[in-house]
């Protein structure tokens, strides 16, 4: 037992901490600052409680005293049945009525976490037993239980409900059923009216664009479907696993101006959820020379950095401004090469471009060149906007592949084929034959939702090989990745610090989400852009020694004891980031190819942004191109 000083302590931090995260939601909220808002230290709340989720657990604590008060009123007490059990549902909605965004964290937050997954179920049984004390009739304790989850979940959702007026309304409805004794009959539907046959859809690659095709697809019932994904796993390059600990991502889920980014279209119009927090601007810096400076992502950044003179700064934000307005001459060059070969500016001006197109198209300063004058305006056009220009999303990209997963398995009439890669495709009786190692299976249209050298590959030897010509040569963005997670954190100088002398960089990526590591752990994450141009195999393995240590002497000038603190070590040479570099010699796979009957999609095909955004918004074209040749009415507008 607590002593009374040492409970009313420890409610302090709960109340404060249930009130961040209805403020803030649970993702945004740290153990720093429910620390910092009480007035305590780490010693003290580490006395009370593991991490976060022991808090959140207290929600479902406080659930659990309700049902228990319920459950010990006598029956002398209870006027009817019908109003003792909505007088428990209304004390339970009495709990949680104040913090709708608490609870759809909770929402999410069960999806991917297993503690708090078995928190709610456990609630939920405990709930169920309650009403079988006073209801002996499971199929209608579990009926009550349903219609209840659905209205928070619905409340929550919305924005401005009355909780309690929403169960009073709709468990009038419901009562109106249960009240009767009669015994319920197969549930009667109107048959069908004889129609067009469902439209058979395949999306082969189970990653990003895969997914978010699949998911959109999934919600007209006209359509049915198989997601097939060669790999054990879905996300493709934006893979997420757990070790030690540490949740490790293949692909960096740093988004690019999210306010502007089309996975926030997504998360409107699919109904996703997730939080982001965005990277400290004041904390990312480059180095060149043996010299720090902020890196020019704003206007106050740009003042700061010691890389350009105070003349060069001003030709840099005339440049930048030019871009915002759209009439730049960047427009009309070819490549940002031609532009700077053209260009009467300083050779640090046009070093800090080639820098900036390697950061955010994650390619050499050879290839930042041969980038299109078009595709850089656009994307700086865009990025220079927003106010948000660098987020993580908070739980890594499992958060939103985990999301897509649900809703399509939710539909009912989509596959998931996991480990099942299809070998050959043929056109037979107006149908598409597609054949794996188990079987075949007909489709009326196909997504390829791969790398275009895999969507070569499978077409070869067909009909449609030939206007797959254009895009053979298509050479991919690889980098070496150099993840490290550490038992504590050695140092935390920087968000972000850019090697301009060697084209590498490192980011703290748990200074950003917190949610990647242990408590008191850090995650580190360096980059090495990689030139690919090599004459012999010998040549090109001694090319990634030499980047490999060039990367560890980067963590070592930066962040001093990090070899002793290793906890999780994973070292990608060369792992591909995007299946095609976006520059001149390259040519994006456009959605459909004319003369060819297939639909295409992923980061090496033409769309929005770069890296993930590519992804995202082509395969929300593709989706919305065939829903459009559906005859019922699209549901994507």
């Amino acid at each position: 037992m607590m002593r009374a000083s040492t409970l009313k302590k420890r409610d302090l931090v709960i109340e404060t901490a249930l009130r961040l995260f209805m403020e803030k939601g649970y993702e945004s909220v740290t153990v720093d600052d429910i620390i910092a808002a009480t007035h305590t230290s780490k010693g003290t709340f580490y006395h009370y409680f593991n991490n976060k989720e022991d808090i959140i657990a207290e929600v479902g604590e406080r659930q659990r005293a309700v049902i228990a008060a319920w459950l010990r009123r006598s029956p002398a007490q209870v006027q009817s049945l019908e109003s003792h059990i909505n007088r428990l549902f209304l004390d339970l909605a009495a709990g949680i009525s104040a913090s709708p965004r608490l609870m759809r964290s909770m929402t999410a937050l069960a999806l991917q976490n297993d503690k708090i997954n078995r928190n709610q179920r456990e609630q939920t049984e405990k709930l169920n037993d309650a009403l079988l004390r006073w209801l002996p009739d499971p199929d209608k304790a579990a009926l009550l239980i349903s219609a209840y989850t659905g209205i928070v979940t619905k409340w929550c959702m919305s924005e401005g409900d009355d909780l309690e007026q929403l169960i009073r309304t709709e468990f009038a409805l419901l009562w109106a059923g249960l009240r009767s004794d009669a015994r319920a009959e197969p549930l009667s539907v109107a048959p069908k009216q004889k129609e067009d046959p469902p439209m058979k859809v395949a999306v082969i690659g189970g990653g990003l664009a895969g997914l978010t095709a699949a998911a959109y697809l999934s919600e007209e019932s006209g359509i049915e479907g198989v997601l097939f994904e060669r790999s054990p796993q879905l996300g493709g390059r934006a893979f997420t696993y757990e070790k030690a600990g540490f949740t490790l991502n293949y692909g960096a889920h740093a988004i690019y101006g999210i306010d502007r980014h089309k996975l926030t279209t997504l998360e409107k119009e699919l109904g996703l959820s997730f939080s982001s927090k965005q990277v400290d601007k004041r904390k990312v810096m480059y180095e060149k020379h043996d010299q720090i400076t902020p890196a020019p992502l704003d206007f106050v950044n740009l003042m700061k950095t010691e890389l350009l003179s105070t003349m060069q700064k001003v030709r840099f934000v005339g440049e930048i401004t030019a871009i915002i307005a759209n009439i730049h001459q960047m427009k009309n060059y070819q490549t940002l090469g031609d532009f700077l070969a053209d260009s009467d500016a300083a050779e640090d001006v046009k070093e800090l471009w080639e820098h900036l197109v390697c950061s955010n198209f994650f390619i050499t300063p050879e290839d930042a060149r041969k980038v299109p004058g078009p595709v850089i305006a656009d994307y700086y056009q865009n990025l220079f906007l927003s106010s948000r220009p660098v987020n993580y999303v908070l739980g890594s990209w499992a958060v939103i592949t985990n999301q897509l997963k649900e809703k399509i398995e939710a539909s009912g009439q989509w596959e998931i084929a996991l480990q099942e890669g299809i070998d050959a495709i043929r056109y037979e009786d107006k149908k598409f034959i597609l054949k794996s190692k188990t079987r075949e299976l007909a489709f009326d249209r196909i997504v390829f939702a791969m790398p275009v050298q895999q969507v070569i590959k499978l077409l070869k030897g067909t009909a449609w090989e030939p206007f797959l010509a254009p895009y053979e040569t298509n050479t991919a963005t690889e980098v070496m990745v150099y993840d490290v997670g550490l038992s504590r954190v050695v140092a935390r100088p920087f968000s972000y610090i850019s090697d301009m002398n060697n084209k590498l960089f490192i980011s703290d990526v748990s200074a950003t989400d917190h949610t990647l590591v242990p408590e008191g752990g850090q995650l580190l994450q360096g980059i090495a852009y990689l030139s690919d141009d090599f004459e012999s195999d010998e040549l090109r393995k001694q090319y990634l020694e030499q980047r490999t240590v060039q990367m560890e002497q980067l963590f070592d000038k930066h962040y001093p004891g990090w070899r002793e603190a290793i906890a999780v070590k994973r070292v990608s040479k060369k792992a591909m980031v995007a299946s095609v570099k976006n520059i001149a010699t390259n040519s994006l796979l456009p959605n459909r190819i004319e003369n060819v009957p297939f639909y295409f999609c992923g980061d090496g095909c033409v769309g929005k942004g770069e890296l993930a955004e590519r992804a995202f918004g082509s395969a929300r074209n593709v989706a919305k191109t065939i829903l459009k040749e559906i005859p019922q009415p699209a549901a994507l507008v």
